[in-house]
């Protein structure tokens, strides 16, 4: 693995570290302050540190001390926990991505010298003073030590290739163990305190050092916990004809003060995890040197192991429990997300080659066959696993808005709370990745124009603080964002008047209440009164739309004055692979998504009524809904131009309720495997993008709320005129 791969596996374990500590700050937030959420906080700070050691980025490791340093007192007790002191804490996190993301190279270095003021400020001020300094090893009495006279180099050595080199390795490894703290194997044991006191060895393997960690530098950590270097083991080093570079061979023997918890000393481990063997406890043996796998065909018989450390507890009061071993089922694999994209295509050519084998065997007169139908449902079964592994839930996504309401209230001053469900709900990572940008956008909207001040909010009977709601959940194979505030709500007159005075509509114009609701998605549009870095450029709604219809996906208003606005998402789940009702219409055969489907039927002339001279209605069950001929839409020649000469597909939309599509006949229900239409030509209205058939023709995808939106409102239009 190199040194690249390495870095990448730690940045996404930084993600991963963040992340987590973002959730058990907003927990202590909301109240929830126990031990498991502190430490959880704790170790995803600590794990950054550890591994932005390793990695040299010194910026990131000297923030990153500060902040575990009052972290670990206010896990300890010394550090009350209070409200402004978990504002501190939430604003260094923020500072800690921002150093993150500089280490990879995607920002600045931030300043935090302020920050850090603020920490150590903080730290002194809550515990009653300045921070005791780390408890220092005890001063030992001197003892005699042999004195090794330095080696006379020899003059001829330079002319001689073969001239022996001479290396004291011994003094070399006492000097290593003199640089720790440590002393000889006598030493041990021979303290006035060492009662109160207790016992950590530890040995660092092959792995320690191979995935890029630096043992060393965490030997210093503990000793900087207050730790104290008994011993260095160097007694498993072999001569030095015999030593194997990669092969760890020396082990350390610790002792720590009885106010330093077990748990603190793991965490300084974590990092390495099972490339490392810690012994806890007085009087155990030093954890054994693991040498590499011997050549097959020099095989000796192997020694019975010492027992594994981790299994063994410290003998001294009240021990914490040493914690289970995750269950198989919840082991995970990193993979690069090229691979992933690898085996979706793949998989979407499977797809495709099987409605070929389908479409070939039926041309032949080759009916159903048991084997077909088993290939089939294989199909499909590899297609879902596949689509299942790209799946990510939305949290991911959800878990930035804390911080950019944190941005928010500094700029604005209006304290707005979150509420958010459905973050476990799951989309293809392609989604999600793309769904930021809209994110940011809605909620900066929300809090700048919708939610008042607090003294406006009073004044109209609410709560001073504001509240944003996040939710997600799924419907059919769709996916239902929805961004809501308890604010002032849209002034429709307002945005009209607007759009008038920027010439976005005639001065004449009757516009529904949704269609004004519209206006805001024009580009240049803004009703912000002054430009600050917030809004009021016009910019940003119009970015918003046209991202979600890059995804497939539509936007809907809900709004009601002095109540609040919601925004809603409707985006597919997946922008691959998808079921679909295969029709045909005319000369042209489409495909319409069958999570828009609600049913199909063949009516009887009676149920059709005419609206006008431009639309026709039907009656399904005592409710009349719109009938929309497809091949007007699409521009297909030689279709059935009345439902009682066709069939009706009856879809729900998001926007405009059911409606019915006049097609000519169904002709198959299959996956159909997306192909975007950006890619390939341009996007156009009304469609969602193209497969391949079996027969290797190309058809169209209805975008099905955008054809029912566009199809109603010309209608009008054209009756008007």
């Amino acid at each position: 693995m190199t040194s690249e791969e390495i870095q990448a596996i730690f940045f996404a374990e930084c993600e991963e570290s963040l992340a987590a500590a973002e959730t058990g700050l907003a927990a202590c937030q909301a109240g929830t302050q126990d031990d498991d959420t502190v430490n959880a906080v704790f170790r995803g700070v600590h794990s950054i540190k550890g591994g932005a050691g390793a990695f040299g980025f010194i910026a990131l490791q000297a923030f990153t001390h500060t902040f575990e340093t009052l972290l670990s007192d206010v896990r300890d007790g010394t550090v009350p926990l209070t409200d402004p002191l978990i504002e501190l804490l939430l604003r260094a996190l923020d500072t800690l991505s921002d150093h993150v993301a500089a280490a990879q190279g995607a920002g600045e270095t931030p300043e935090d010298t302020a920050l850090l003021a603020e920490l150590t400020a903080a730290q002194a001020a809550n515990a009653g003073g300045p921070t005791a300094p780390a408890p220092q090893p005890k001063a030992k009495p001197a003892k005699a030590t042999k004195a090794k006279p330095a080696p006379e180099p020899a003059p001829e050595a330079q002319d001689a290739p073969d001239a022996e080199i001479d290396i004291d390795l011994d003094a070399m490894l006492d000097d290593l163990a003199g640089a720790m703290g440590g002393s000889s194997p006598d030493a041990e044991g021979d303290d006035d305190d060492a009662a109160g006191r207790w016992e950590m060895r530890v040995r660092p393997h092959a792995g320690a050092m191979r995935n890029g960690s630096e043992p060393v530098l965490m030997l210093r950590e503990a000793i900087e916990l207050g730790g104290r270097c008994e011993l260095c083991d160097i007694s498993e080093v072999p001569p030095l004809d015999k030593i194997d570079p990669e092969t760890g061979y020396l082990g350390w023997h610790f002792s720590f003060p009885e106010d330093v918890t077990e748990a603190a000393v793991r965490d300084i481990f974590d990092f390495i995890g099972d490339e490392c063997d810690l012994v806890i406890g007085r009087g155990l043996a030093m954890p054994p040197v693991q040498l590499p796998d011997p050549k097959p065909g020099n095989v000796a018989p192997a020694a019975p192991a010492p027992t594994s450390a981790a299994v063994q507890e410290l003998p001294r009061p009240a021990p914490s429990a040493a914690p289970a071993p995750a269950a198989a089922a919840n082991q995970t694999i990193r993979i690069e997300l090229g691979k992933l994209d690898r085996l979706i295509d793949a998989v979407g050519e499977l797809v495709i080659a099987q409605a070929m084998m389908a479409q070939r065997l039926v041309s032949e007169g080759v009916t159903a066959t048991e084997e077909l139908t088993i290939l089939e449902s294989l199909t499909r079964d590899i297609q879902e696993s596949a689509m299942s592994i790209r799946a990510q839930p939305i949290g991911s996504v959800f878990s930035r808005v804390p911080r950019i309401l944190r941005e928010l209230t500094q700029s604005t001053g209006k304290h707005v709370r979150l509420d958010v469900s459905g973050e476990s709900t799951e989309l293809d990572k392609t989604v999600i990745e793309r769904l930021g940008e809209p994110l940011t956008h809605l909620i900066r909207n929300a809090v700048d124009h919708g939610i008042e001040e607090s003294d406006q909010r009073v004044a109209s009977g609410k709560s001073p603080e504001g509240t944003l709601t996040l939710s997600a959940e799924h419907r059919s194979s769709r996916i239902v964002i929805r961004i809501a505030d308890d604010g002032r709500g849209i002034d429709r007159e307002r945005v009209l008047a607007k759009a008038i005075e920027k010439g976005l509509v005639p001065a004449d114009v009757q516009l529904s209440k949704e269609e004004i609701d519209q206006l805001i998605f024009a580009p240049g549009f803004s009703t912000a009164q002054t430009v600050s870095n917030i809004s009021g450029r016009g910019v940003g709604m119009d970015v918003v739309r046209q991202n979600v219809k890059d995804l497939g996906g539509r936007i809907t208003i809900e709004s009601e004055p002095g109540k609040g606005t919601a925004f809603i998402l409707t985006m597919p789940l997946t922008l691959a692979i998808s079921d679909g009702m295969v029709v045909n219409v005319g000369d042209q055969t489409l495909v319409i998504p069958l999570a828009s489907v609600v049913e199909s039927l063949r009516p009887d002339i009676e149920h059709v009524k005419g609206l006008g001279t431009q639309r026709a209605m039907i009656n399904v069950r005592g409710r009349f809904i719109p009938i929309i001929p497809l091949h007007a839409a699409v521009g297909a020649l030689g279709a059935a131009e009345t439902p009682d000469h066709g069939v009706l597909i009856v879809v729900e939309t998001e926007g405009a309720g059911r409606a019915a599509l006049l097609v000519d006949a169904i002709r198959d229900q299959r996956q159909v495997v997306i192909k975007s239409l950006d890619t390939h030509y341009r996007s156009v209205e009304g469609v969602a993008g193209a497969t391949i058939l079996g027969d290797g023709r190309v058809a169209l995808i209805i975008d099905v709320d955008g054809l029912v939106a566009r199809s109603l409102s010309a209608a009008p239009a054209q009756e008007a005129a």
